[in-house]
């Protein structure tokens, strides 16, 4: 693919170069436009405020000015810009840093093409300061603690502490950086374009190193990895379209195959992110010290080894919390959470498969009003408790909080998910007859009909026919694969860019019917004066209107989606296939959702995705049991062609024998009544192949460590860097070291030794050959 460049790029290059701007109320909003004057004491405050903010950053060499927002003339926006001076004087300290923390930087590997560079910054040893590195070095110096310093070094200078409502400027309300649209419209221009490489091949590892260039490490390893799990995907789609086309629904050769290649995928995932590290030269970087700024130390210590001041909060501590806290109130939710699918779920089966009382055509909406209040609900507070608990763990760095909050979040996310398919498969099947029956007989279904229907007097047939919807499997999964994927598209690109479109429609009516009204007042405003700078400030204005883009969301889906493949696509094979041809479309779409919804984001240095890799390991583990199980207890039957051909799934007929010949093999584990039993034994079945699980995954790493990693360009980059570094130690050491000076040298008391006794070292007193030969002579 060619990266052009934007039509209208002569506009952006004569926009003033701002690296952040800041976002400052000037005027509280109650005496926004001409209902009130400002007090005079507001106004000093304020004006005593800004000009300690201007200060502040101007401490940090930093070029500042301030400008009226255009739509808002409360607020005011604050523009940075560093000098190149700037830049390289953090690099350095960075770069010392990354050494003295064991960050392995290899050169050579890559180099970005010069057409790309605009905006970077060269540095006197030939070095270049990537876009990505400006706004992160500019983030440093605006956000850092003051007392914070790049590497350690007393008399080091730190950053400006600025924070968004918190003191000391507690009206500082926003803080961002722009978007580079040069960068931006080659970008979509490129992607957009369709070929055959593209749709066999996916994304090239160099247009991974130009979005590293201008996004940072975090962006280009997320895109990386879509790529790369797209890439994956395309054996299995295969693999799954042959055994759809065969009618082969819970085979046990595809469930073993689709393992083993969710195990190598996971396994393939962490050397190329391994790759990726020593390519772009963060390896290492997560010794690098990221600290949270809520984090609260119990102590502040003389570190050990480096003999400088650290705050400490002991790890035993943190891990107490977790048990005593954390975990049992992520037991409390999960119980609620999954009580609640459980009711909804069984609401559901009776409205649309039991009841046939009035208001047929309302009651069956009773459920999905249930799911979409209470669900939503419940995960919200779940995400506000989450938050809570991971602050109260007090944790040290950004990566360890995070990394926490995302198992908790995705956790409970996933028992929404999944809760609908484990209960089909594992409760509505199995013992939805006999589950019916036992609610009929007590009467509670009678009792749930007149509360649905509002009839007291509402009374059940004498008999219930009920009997198991055989393709309600079936049909969640298809929904999960396809509805939801497509939904999830919508709501990602095109709804928030509708959104805009009437909130502006609603501003200009606004501003029109306010002209008509009165005339704005202009003692207070002064605009641009220059229409480049307005259109430029607009501009502006519309990406504060941007939310932050959030990488847990799209992790998330990608998580999610893979769970649904190696957990559930048993059932059907296709989903392999929606999950490939969605991700094609889906690295698009979240390239054009970076650019068009969302604000830019702020590049962070990472050489792994995170926790998520735990995740992916931790689904596959999954997989593997809910595979054998499934596979033990079910087999399916086409109804019909095509992808919505209709799946009957059934419970296998030699799982479920009449007489319970398999209690006298496990009498104590296997419960009275068929389908008990089957389900118990496809647990015992399923555990087994998890413990062949753990054989598998360890094969798969020793192979493919020395198959993938050993002996590859980066392998051997990291291996000389190593080797040169420990030489180049020797000849510095070998240049430093001088004779020993015995004259006038003051040397510590040291008993003599005496003169060696050359005798005893003679070779003619050896003796040890002859003893052997007078030995050999006497035998």
């Amino acid at each position: 693919m060619s990266w052009a460049g934007s039509r209208r790029e002569h506009e952006v290059l004569s926009e003033p170069l701002v690296d952040y701007v800041l976002k400052f109320e000037a005027i509280p909003p109650e005496y926004h436009g001409d209902a009130k004057r400002m007090p005079r004491d507001v106004v000093e405050s304020r004006t005593a405020e800004l000009e300690a903010l201007v200060r502040t950053i101007r401490a940090q060499r930093l070029r500042v000015t301030s400008r009226i927002a255009p739509n808002d003339p409360s607020h005011m926006w604050v523009f940075v810009n560093a000098p190149d001076e700037v830049l390289v004087d953090v690099r350095e300290r960075e770069r010392v840093d990354d050494f003295l923390s064991g960050v392995v930087e290899v050169s050579g590997l890559h180099e970005a093409p010069k057409r790309y560079k605009l905006g970077a910054v060269y540095t006197d040893d030939g070095g270049v300061i990537s876009p990505a590195d400006r706004v992160r070095y500019v983030h440093y110096l605006l956000t850092a603690n003051p007392r914070e310093r790049l590497h350690g070094r007393r008399g080091e200078q730190g950053g400006a502490g600025l924070s968004v409502r918190r003191e000391p400027f507690p009206h500082l309300v926003d803080m961002m950086p722009l978007h580079d649209r040069i960068f931006d419209a080659a970008w979509i221009k490129a992607w957009a374009n369709v070929s055959l490489r593209s749709v066999m091949l996916g994304i090239s590892d160099d247009e991974i190193d130009r979005l590293r260039f201008h996004f940072g490490e975090q962006i280009a390893l997320y895109f990386a990895f879509l790529n790369t799990y797209f890439m994956a995907l395309a054996p299995a789609a295969m693999l799954g379209l042959v055994f759809f086309l065969c009618s082969e629904l819970y085979n046990p050769a595809y469930s073993v195959a689709l393992t083993v290649w969710a195990c190598i995928f996971v396994e393939v995932w962490r050397l190329r992110e391994r790759r990726y590290a020593v390519r772009w030269g963060t390896t290492g970087v997560r010794n690098v010290a990221d600290p949270l700024a809520a984090f609260r130390p119990r102590a502040v210590e003389r570190d050990p080894v480096t003999g400088e001041q650290v705050e400490v909060f002991e790890w035993w501590r943190r891990e107490l919390r977790v048990v005593m806290a954390s975990l049992p109130v992520v037991a409390l939710f999960v119980v609620l959470l999954f009580s609640a699918l459980t009711v909804i779920f069984f609401i559901e089966v009776i409205v649309a498969e039991v009841y046939d009382g009035p208001g047929q055509h309302i009651v069956p909406l009773v459920p999905t009003i249930l799911f979409s209040t209470c669900i939503p609900a419940l995960q919200a507070a779940w995400q506000a408790v989450a938050r809570l608990l991971t602050d109260y763990e007090n944790h040290a760095t950004v990566r360890s909080y995070n990394a926490s909050l995302t198992l908790k979040i995705f956790g409970l996310q996933s028992l929404v998910t999944y809760g609908s398919l484990v209960l089909t498969a594992y409760v509505y099947i199995p013992f939805g007859e006999r589950v019916m029956q036992a609610l009929f007989a007590r009467g509670y279904l009678t009792r749930i009909f007149r509360l649905l229907s509002r009839q007291p007097h509402f009374q059940m047939p004498r008999q219930l026919n009920f009997t198991v919807h055989p393709a309600r499997l079936h049909d969640q999964l298809f929904a999960l694969c396809v509805t939801g994927q497509v939904m999830n598209t919508v709501s990602e690109v095109l709804v928030p860019i509708a959104l805009r479109a009437a909130l502006r429609w609603k501003e200009r009516a606004a501003v029109y019917w306010a002209g008509k009204r009165h005339k704005r007042s202009s003692h207070r405003v002064s605009f641009a004066s220059d229409q480049a700078e307005r259109t430029f400030l607009q501009r502006v204005g519309a990406e504060f209107a941007l939310p932050a883009y959030d990488l847990f969301v799209d992790y998330a889906e990608m998580g999610t989606q893979f769970g649904t493949i190696t957990l559930w696509s048993t059932i059907w094979p296709l989903a392999p296939v929606m999950g490939y041809v969605n991700n094609w479309f889906e690295l698009r779409s979240d390239a054009y959702k970076i650019v068009v919804n969302m604000r830019r984001p702020v590049p962070v240095r990472t050489e792994t995705i995170g926790s998520w890799v735990e995740v992916l390991a931790s689904l596959v583990r999954v997989g593997v049991f809910t595979n054998a199980s499934l596979v033990y207890l079910f087999e399916a039957h086409s109804k019909g062609a095509g992808l919505k051909s209709a799946v009957h799934t059934t419970l296998r007929v030699n799982t479920m024998p009449a007489s319970p010949t398999g209690a006298a093999v496990l009498p104590g584990l296997l419960p009275d009544g068929p389908a008990a039993r089957a389900l118990v034994s496809s647990f015992l079945v399923a555990l087994v192949c998890e413990q062949a699980y753990q054989v598998l995954a360890m094969v798969v790493h020793h192979v493919l460590t020395r198959v993938v990693w050993r002996d590859s360009a980066e392998e051997r980059a990291v291996r000389r860097m190593q080797y040169e570094n420990r030489v180049s130690l020797v000849e510095r050491l070998e240049r430093t070291r001088e004779p020993e000076k015995h004259a006038d040298a003051e040397r510590p008391y040291a008993p003599e030794r005496p003169p060696v006794d050359e005798r005893f070292w003679d070779a003619a007193n050896d003796v040890g050959a002859a003893y052997l030969a007078d030995a050999r002579k006497a035998a």
